[in-house]
C-alpha cells in the first residue's frame, strides 16, 4: 500500500519537465557500511545515474540508518540508484517539495 501512495505522491508533484527532489530514508546493516567504507567519495557519487545528483547524504551510524536526497529528472533514476543497495539496505522514497512549492501547492 505504501508503494502506491509514494507513486501517487510523486505523480501529483513531479513536474515532467522540471527535476524533483526525492528523499530517500535508508536502514542499513553491516555489511553495507563496510562496502560503503571501501568506496572514495568519487565512487559513491558517480553511482547517481545521469540525470540525477546527491544534493546531500547523512548518516546515524549508531543505528545504520540514514537520508540521502536526490535529484533527478525521472523517478526511475532514484528507485534504480536504491535498488543498488537493495541486497544490503531497506529503503524508502519520498517526493519532497521545497517551501515555495509546498505553498503554491496548498494554496491552490
Amino acid at each position: 500500500m505504501k508503494k502506491y501512495f509514494v507513486l501517487a505522491i510523486t505523480l501529483l508533484f513531479c513536474n515532467i519537465s522540471q527535476a524533483a527532489v526525492y528523499l530517500i530514508d535508508f536502514k542499513c546493516d553491516q555489511e553495507a557500511y563496510k562496502v560503503f567504507a571501501t568506496m572514495t567519495l568519487d565512487e559513491l557519487d558517480g553511482q547517481f545515474l545521469e540525470g540525477s545528483s546527491k544534493l546531500a547524504r547523512y548518516h546515524d551510524l549508531t543505528t545504520g540508518s540514514g537520508i540521502v536526497l536526490v535529484e533527478a529528472d525521472d523517478p526511475a533514476l532514484v528507485i534504480e540508484f536504491a535498488n543498488g543497495w537493495s541486497e544490503v539496505c531497506e529503503s524508502l522514497i519520498v517526493p519532497v517539495v521545497d517551501d515555495k512549492k509546498a505553498m503554491e501547492i496548498l494554496t491552490r
